[in-house]
């Protein structure tokens, strides 16, 4: 028998944003490059550096990739569900090999008042030694990266 790895609890959070859900969608997955924290959350801050872009790929099995000031790039995940305005999957290892992906999971449910947005990052299992700490990073960072985005929304709707 072999000992498998204690499971870990998913990484949650959610908001709420007065967009419809394929708007909420869009900006989400085109305009990623706006919103997310590069200065501070990407593989070039973690080189002291900026990166030049950060691209989604919008589709099925397409990637996230940063595109290093040195021209490199590093692949953050690749999309494995792609449903505009509903759900999108993506499997996650910024910095690390495919094989210690983890799942990023984000659902855009119609509200009266516009789009419930909940994300769940699981499967830090995969991490070995390491989930746990990992696990309680994300646990931080993905509030902070999703304010991001709010505040983009917020800038969109005001402007």
């Amino acid at each position: 028998m072999t000992d498998q790895p204690p499971a870990l609890s998913p990484v949650e959070t959610a908001l709420h944003v007065p967009l419809r859900p394929a708007e909420a969608f869009r900006l989400f997955t085109e305009r990623m490059e706006e919103w997310w924290p590069l200065a501070t959350h990407s593989l070039s801050a973690g080189e002291g550096d900026l990166p030049l872009g950060l691209t989604m790929e919008r589709h099925e099995g397409g990637r996230i990739v940063e595109t290093k000031p040195d021209g490199t790039q590093g692949t953050w995940g690749r999309i494995h569900e792609w449903r505009p305005g509903e759900r999108l999957g993506i499997t996650w290892h910024v910095g690390r090999a495919e094989e210690e992906a983890t799942r990023v999971e984000v659902t855009f449910t119609s509200t009266d008042s516009g789009t419930y947005i909940h994300l769940v990052h699981s499967g830090f299992e995969v991490l070995g030694a390491a989930a746990a700490t990992i696990q309680a990073s994300y646990g931080t960072g993905w509030p902070l990266v999703l304010g991001r985005y709010a505040a983009l929304v917020r800038s969109k709707v005001t402007a």
